[in-house]
């Protein structure tokens, strides 16, 4: 059985094939997946889909906009703050990791994700752990 099953997972990435990816690897954990391409309205996209277990974020996403800016304004609402979030990103881990950690990230996966570790990663940040990884 799966740590995972049952969980819900935002993810707010703006490239469609990595959403893809991402969606397909936790849903053969059976969780259900909440997915944002658009990144307009987060705040708004995300209370519309409580509750949460977690939120995986794109760093790098549309018109401009950083998930470094996005989480901020999550923590701004108290219906949020509390939902760990994990940055995935294809920026450099060593210089974004220390971002991550000193804004209050649950985690950094670098890209490309590993499949194999993705999942478990993902758990343990559910369970409270954190997880800095840079891409494969």
């Amino acid at each position: 059985m799966s740590d995972l099953k049952g969980k819900r997972i935002a993810v707010i990435e703006d490239n469609v094939t990595n959403l893809a990816v991402f969606a397909t690897a936790l849903r053969r954990q059976e969780v259900t997946v909440i997915q944002d391409a658009w990144n307009t309205s987060t705040v708004d996209f995300l209370l519309n889909n409580l509750p949460l277990d977690l939120i995986l974020l794109d760093i790098m996403l549309r018109r401009g906009i950083n998930g470094y800016d996005v989480f901020e304004q999550w923590q701004a609402v108290p219906e949020l703050k509390d939902i760990p979030v994990v940055a995935v990103s294809s920026l450099d881990a060593e210089s974004e990791i220390p971002k991550a950690q000193e804004l209050g990230f649950a985690g950094f996966i670098g890209k490309p994700i590993n499949l194999i570790d993705f999942p478990k990663q993902i758990a343990n940040c559910i369970a409270g752990d954190t997880v800095w990884v840079s891409g494969r």
